[in-house]
């Protein structure tokens, strides 16, 4: 039943993006096109288990959320761009950076808080802290998934040698 349900809500927000197409004014967001973030809202539906309300609920709130916080780390980026770039930095270059940032991490952090404020109206207090600590384990268990998928031979069998299991 669980497994069906996930399916269909899968179904439903493929066909959702299909039919949102650009003709209707939307702007071309290549986030949420992404293979990466269409896994991570499947990962994200089993690990809180959503139910379907709370899916519908939480998907259109999540994507300008993320979003936001996809042009905040461009911004940084940007900004890291332009500190590599320089050759000369003056303290007064070096404040203006510092307070830069200061302001594009203090947004996040306002866009973070909004975000758990919305959600927590529909989502239990348990799916909410599991969301809060979604994306970083995620990230964790996805990177390990693929390591474990792209390890050479002879690296699948130092793993085994108890050496090298003890050192990591």
């Amino acid at each position: 039943m669980k497994k069906a349900l996930t399916l269909m809500l899968i179904l439903s927000l493929a066909f959702g993006a299909l039919f949102a197409g650009e003709g209707r004014g939307r702007r071309h967001n290549p986030v949420n096109e992404q293979p990466y973030y269409q896994y991570m809202i499947f990962r994200m539906t089993e690990e809180l288990e959503l139910t379907q309300e709370q899916a519908e609920k939480l998907f259109p709130v999540n994507r300008p959320y993320r979003n936001a916080k996809h042009e905040l780390h461009i911004l940084m980026n940007e900004l890291s761009e332009e500190v590599y770039s320089k050759e000369e930095i003056t303290k007064a270059d070096l404040q203006a950076y510092k307070k830069k940032i200061y302001d594009l991490k203090k947004q996040e952090l306002d866009l973070d808080e909004k975000y758990y404020a919305d959600v927590e109206k529909f989502l239990d207090p348990e799916q909410v802290a599991k969301l809060i600590f979604f994306e970083p384990r995620f990230r964790r268990e996805l990177s390990r998934e693929l390591k474990q998928r792209y390890v050479p031979e002879n690296e699948k069998r130092r793993e085994k040698n108890t050496f090298f299991r003890n050192r990591k």
